[in-house]
């Protein structure tokens, strides 16, 4: 078997062997989606990609989410003896199995507006780590409201290309769910390996609208009108007639009026979106056929003229349907395609025929998109599920935020090979449990995970992360709203919703593709911003308060002790640039908010603004800081087993390790108001995440020690 570091290889040296099945064609209404709008798409899966926004293709009615910031990445696979008629395809490779049979990072998930009556799309796979890839691909659709319309197999093989299709009947399949069972076992865990293209789907009809049809043959009359008048001028080899222009567009305004005036419009689209259409589509023919040259020419004249009259009969075969609410017929439109073959049998050959067909079946799927569909669900983006309360005035309390520790906090890494941290340190591994035979310094300001097998070195904790406990008493701590959800303390509301979907409540696992803790309470508070946990593979967590903090302080020594209970969030982040997104130029780089406005506070850019997509979430971890301290924490274990089902002896890549521990530090006397020094620390377990891949890098279930330096202060009003 071929190392795993063979994985960050490009893709494309797996792809072999040419396609031995061809593509099925889409029907003519369908909106197709083949990703070759990505122009010099890279050979290579990891890093970088262009990472498909999800609502990349929102205004063809489709979001596409899953693994990263999208439902693959997309990659040119014209170079790997794919006897293809596309460049671009989707590609996944992803790991892990959730309980519902499909891929913890990769759910791949399309979700349609309007609901689509028939969906397809193209599959194949690719051999990675010498497995013979992905052996069975599912798709299922999904009714409004989540029940199932049925789904369908394929088999894909790396010499070959499949098309999988579904039909639906009304009101139509909002989502498609793509899943993988993969039979590929390496030594990093199970993957899926495959990739998707050509997605094309038709629309559900929607409501009846004599407006919405009147305004779809207002825009073919005005876009035949136009193409008419440039044919005219190419014919003559002079500049297009103003007046003529003129005259196409008063005509087409007193036909959207009377549209208009039928009172049943379903949308409050305007005259000018349409009249924008039909200027993009009369520059497609124009480009398409002569690439805009002046002229004269007989043949490139007929070819604008015969491309607008069709045109105006692609949307005339969509005008009558609105008007009625009822499905487009495809015959319509096949014999718009035999009329205009016909009429250019002398001057067009089929590739330019097919080109000026697509440019009118695009032109009229558009109008109709945009006079008929009354909205659009498919561009709303949204973040892990947080309540937000305004907090109340603070009164006596305790704020503790971190600073910077060591710049290098060492730890195992893939290979377990085992890097020391650098000064300062903040504890130590041992390989005996009276902690004197040391195996290695614990970096100050880190975090450690994992059992002896760990190939994951340890994280920083971010500085300037701030939490605040109420202390009414001087004495005794409790949980309080703070100044907001960057530092407060207290648990989650009772409400509960989808981690890897916000916008599904829930009160079970299984409701959420039956992810570990998919199922989350909304949180109230946030215990610092994403810590990035690097590697091979890499992930980010989000940690949120499970329940209350609470314990206790001494001012006159800054002694302090405090119980906090999280649910931290485990996201998978493999193949995207940073383990977590980061805040750069003031913008998030991916993730749930890719592209929206942010601060950050620490050098690692991390920051609540910018979460990671909700489509790589792969477990919600209960993890107990008790105690958090400033005394010393010691764990011990004869036989390395420090936690409950641990699999391997050791502690963080040392597998002989029998001991660690940790050394806090009092901030000193509190009374007099001011921030002083401190450092806490904390040694507790982590249970496994379910994704193969992460539990076997991490080496979970297994122990995990950090140490926070900062500066505690404790403010009277």
């Amino acid at each position: 078997m071929r190392s795993s570091r063979f994985l960050i290889v490009p893709i494309l040296a797996a792809l072999v062997s040419a396609a031995t099945a061809q593509p099925v064609p889409p029907p003519p209404t369908a909106n197709v989606v083949n990703f070759d709008d990505f122009p010099n798409a890279p050979t290579g899966i990891f890093p970088p990609l262009p990472v498909l926004d999800p609502n990349h293709y929102a205004d063809l009615g489709v979001k596409i989410s899953g693994f990263g910031q999208n439902g693959g990445a997309v990659a040119d696979v014209s170079g790997a003896g794919i006897n293809s008629t596309f460049p671009n395809v989707l590609v996944f490779v992803s790991i892990g199995m959730n309980q519902a049979g499909g891929l913890v990072s990769s759910p791949e998930t399309l979700t349609f507006y309007p609901p689509v009556t028939s969906v397809q799309f193209d599959v194949s796979t690719a051999d990675i780590l010498d497995c013979m890839g992905t052996q069975i691909v599912k798709a299922e659709g999904f009714a409004p409201g989540g029940a199932s319309l049925g789904s369908t197999t394929a088999a894909p093989t790396i010499d070959g290309i499949q098309t999988m299709s579904l039909n639906f009947p009304p009101p139509g399949a909002e989502k498609v769910v793509i899943s993988s069972p993969s039979l590929c076992v390496t030594e990093l865990g199970t993957f899926e390996s495959f990739w998707l293209d050509t997605i094309a789907f038709v629309p559900a009809p929607q409501p009846a609208s004599d407006c919405a049809g009147l305004a779809v043959k207002a825009a073919g009359t005005k876009v035949k009108a136009k193409a008419a008048c440039y044919a005219r001028a190419v014919l003559r080899g002079t500049p297009v007639d103003t007046k003529c222009l003129e005259q196409a567009e008063k005509h087409f305004t007193v036909a959207f009026t009377r549209a208009t005036k039928q009172g049943d419009c379903l949308t409050d689209e305007d005259g000018p979106t349409l009249e924008a259409a039909v200027d993009e589509f009369v520059s497609g023919v124009l480009n398409a056929v002569n690439g805009g040259a002046p002229g004269p020419d007989v043949c490139d004249s007929r070819e604008i003229s015969a491309a607008g009259k069709n045109a105006r009969a692609v949307t005339r075969c969509y005008t009558s349907p609105t008007r009625r609410g009822t499905a487009v017929p495809v015959d319509c439109i096949t014999d718009t395609t035999r009329k205009l073959a016909s009429s250019l049998k002398n001057c067009a050959n089929e590739a330019t025929v097919a080109a000026l067909q697509d440019l009118s079946n695009t032109f009229a799927r558009k109008i109709w998109r945009d006079i008929a569909v009354p909205s659009t669900t498919t561009t709303t983006t949204t973040t892990t599920s947080t309540t937000t309360t305004t907090a109340p005035p603070l009164g006596q309390h305790l704020s503790f935020t971190t600073t910077a520790g060591t710049a290098n906090c060492g730890g195992a890494s893939l290979g377990h090979q085992y890097t020391a941290p650098d000064a300062p340190f903040s504890g130590g591994i041992f390989s005996d449990t009276g902690a004197t035979m040391s195996l290695s310094d614990l970096g100050l300001g880190c975090l450690y995970i994992g059992g002896g097998q760990a190939q994951v070195p340890a994280s920083q904790i971010p500085e300037n992360a701030a939490s605040i406990l109420n202390s009414d008493d001087g004495m005794t701590l409790t949980a309080s709203f703070g100044t907001g959800p960057r530092d407060c303390s207290r648990g989650p509301e009772a409400s509960r919703h989808c981690v890897n979907d916000p916008t599904v409540s829930c009160t079970t696992d299984v409701e959420c593709a039956g992810l570990a803790g998919g199922c989350a309470a909304d949180a109230n508070c946030f215990f610092g911003p994403p810590v990035a946990v690097n590697g091979f593979v890499s992930s980010c967590v989000v940690n949120t308060f499970a329940a209350d903090a609470s314990g206790t302080v001494d001012t006159s020594t800054g002694a302090s002790s405090v119980s906090i209970p999280l649910a931290s969030r485990v996201y998978l982040t493999l193949g995207l640039p940073t383990a977590c997104p980061q805040c750069v130029s003031g913008t998030c780089t991916y993730g749930a908010n890719a592209g929206q406005p942010c601060t950050t506070t620490n050098s690692g850019l991390t920051t609540l603004d910018c979460l990671p997509s909700p489509g790589t979430f792969v477990a919600t971890l209960p993890v107990s800081l008790n105690p958090l301290t400033t005394g010393s924490v010691t764990s011990t274990a004869a036989d390395g087993l420090f936690c409950p089902g641990q699999n391997h002896a050791g502690a963080f890549g040392q597998p002989t390790a029998q001991a660690f521990s940790q050394t806090g530090s009092p901030a000193g006397d509190l009374t007099d108001g001011n921030p002083h020094s401190s450092t806490l620390v904390s040694n507790f377990c982590i249970p496994a995440t379910g994704s193969p891949a992460l539990d076997s890098l991490a080496d979970l279930p297994g122990p995990g020690s950090l140490s926070l330096v900062g500066d505690a202060q404790f403010v009277t009003p």
